[in-house]
């Protein structure tokens, strides 16, 4: 009985897998697991002045053309606290004399509490001013200076000692503000030989003109 031995064929060689494909830029990493991570995230960064974050972590503004620099902004501030306590001297001279300024009103007849709070009022009020970065910080500091003046003026007449201290006051604030206007920050001069539309002056990076 003859035996039939299998007939073997030769199977075609199959063609080398593909090489893996890169996963997209937005797609995840593959893990050991054969899940994916999920993509990378780009980093987050606030916006300048963006009142939901918190102070410390607000990028900084540019300065603006026509702001003081932090040193003159911070001698008007000083100016005005001096001012404030010089007032109090003031009210301590008026009495100690017995003559009281306008404001204050003699001793047996005083003038109402609000209307002795005038001088006050005023330096409080153009001192928490300078405290912002105002763009005309320094005239807004010349009106104080003639607010103060006026407020010296009806003493002339009834204890003059008492209102050349009060004009005194007033000149110092004006002189302050006035030398403020050299420390305002002034917009870069421009490049003649910039093309069309690129030659305009840079606020915000201009410098500081106090000397």
């Amino acid at each position: 009985m003859a035996r039939h031995s299998p007939s073997l064929q030769r199977v075609p060689d199959l063609p080398p897998p593909p090489p893996p494909t890169p996963p997209a830029s937005g797609a995840g990493r593959p893990t050991a697991s054969g899940g994916e991570l999920p993509p990378p995230t780009a980093a987050w960064r606030p916006a300048p002045g963006d009142p939901t974050v918190p102070f410390a972590s607000r990028t900084p503004r540019p300065p603006r053309v026509g702001e003081l620099t932090a040193t003159w902004r911070i001698a008007l501030i000083v100016t005005w606290i001096l001012v404030f306590l010089a007032y109090m001297g003031v009210w301590k001279a008026s009495e100690e004399l017995g003559i009281g300024t306008w404001w204050l009103g003699p001793r047996s007849d005083p003038q109402p509490l609000l209307v002795r709070l005038v001088p006050f009022f005023v330096t409080a009020f153009f001192g928490i001013l300078a405290s912002y970065n105002l763009r005309r910080l320094p005239w807004i500091g010349v009106a104080g200076a003639v607010a103060l003046a006026a407020i010296a003026v009806p003493d002339v007449s009834r204890q003059a000692g008492l209102a050349l201290v009060e004009f005194v006051l007033a000149g110092a604030v004006l002189v302050v503000s006035l030398a403020a206007l050299t420390g305002r920050y002034r917009a870069a001069p421009t490049d003649p030989s910039a093309p069309a539309g690129r030659g305009a002056p840079a606020a915000d990076r201009s410098g500081p003109s106090d000397r």
